[in-house]
Order: structure tokens, then C-alpha cells, then sequence
């Protein structure tokens, strides 16, 4: 599993990505304080240019196609509320997301790359009106609601929640409306 990689990055380098600004990486307790301190901190966190990891995202978006401008300076809260930001990085953000979430020890950490992989579908939905995921409008809703619920959750990222959740309402109506109309 050592050698698997996602965009041309392996797990322990997807793990230096997610690992930003975060100073303890086994935080202990899980309580709302020190999550919400784990949130604002991998949030807030601007990569250099020049570092190994801007470096490696730049690749890795490249490969993807994506404008590496939209990353460069840039917080990963930036990135995420920003309606500039390019669909292929949000796609990014979610695919190592996900895969940091099923491979972290720590369930704080695990919890912190769960939000982030939300926190991107939420944004291709808000500001690309998008769905980059397989899930259903409901099962996205149901989530989006869950999260924007948490106490440790950053307002700016309840908030997007709270507008991808609305979304999915709209969409799943629109859906419902469309299959029980009679067909001629």
C-alpha cells in the first residue's frame, strides 16, 4: 500500500499535503475546541511557492489539467470559497481527501480530511453548480446539514454547507417533479 499513489503523489507525501499547519498530528482528547483549532488551522494555512508541496500540487494539477494559478498564495479556506477556483482542483482537493481519510490513524485527522473532501463537493456545487461524486442529491444534503451542524465546523465552511445543502433541496425537487410528471 506504501507504493500506491493518487496524482502522481504517494500516501506518506498526500499525508505531508493534509498535514499543513498542523502542529501536534495526533491530536488527543477530540473534543470541539481543539478540533475546530485543527480545522481553522489546516484552513488557513498558505503554501509557499517553491516549497516540495506546492511543488507537487502544481504537478499533480497539471497532470489534471487545472489552472495552477488558482492555488498559488492561496489558503485552502480561499480556495474552497472562492467561485474562481478551478473545478479540477476542487476534483483534487476531494480525490486526496478521501483517500488521507480511509488511510489516517487518528480519528481527528481522519475527521479533519472527511470535512475537506465535503468542503470540496460543496464547492463544485455552489460555485460550478457541479456534482462530483456519485452520491445523491439527498445523501448530499443529508451531509452537508450534518456538517454544517458541528460545532467545530468554521462558519465560512457552515455556511457553503448550509448553501450545497439548499442546492441538493432544489436539485432532488427538480428531480422528483421530472419523474412524477406523466409521460405522453
Amino acid at each position: 500500500m506504501e507504493n500506491e499513489s493518487i496524482h502522481g503523489l504517494r500516501l506518506d507525501q498526500l499525508a505531508d499535503v493534509f498535514s499543513i499547519g498542523v502542529d501536534d498530528p495526533d491530536p488527543v482528547g477530540g473534543n470541539d475546541e481543539g478540533m475546530a483549532g485543527l480545522l481553522r488551522e489546516q484552513l488557513s494555512c498558505v503554501l509557499p511557492r517553491g516549497s516540495l508541496l506546492f511543488d507537487a500540487l502544481v504537478m499533480m494539477m497539471g497532470r489534471l489539467g487545472c489552472d495552477v494559478q488558482s492555488l498559488a498564495g492561496r489558503s485552502l479556506l480561499e480556495v474552497l470559497l472562492s467561485p474562481q477556483s478551478d473545478l479540477g482542483l476542487l476534483q483534487a482537493i476531494k480525490d486526496c481527501s478521501k483517500k488521507m481519510s480511509f488511510s489516517l490513524d487518528s480519528k481527528m485527522e481522519a475527521a479533519l480530511a472527511t470535512t475537506i473532501y465535503y468542503a470540496a463537493l460543496a464547492s463544485a456545487l455552489v460555485h460550478h453548480d457541479r456534482k462530483i461524486t456519485q452520491y445523491s442529491y439527498d445523501a448530499l444534503d443529508r451531509s452537508f446539514t450534518t456538517f454544517a451542524a458541528k460545532k467545530w465546523i468554521a462558519p465560512e465552511l457552515a455556511a457553503l454547507f448550509l448553501r450545497a445543502g439548499g442546492i441538493c433541496r432544489d436539485k432532488r425537487g427538480a428531480d422528483e417533479s421530472q419523474s412524477s410528471s406523466p409521460t405522453q
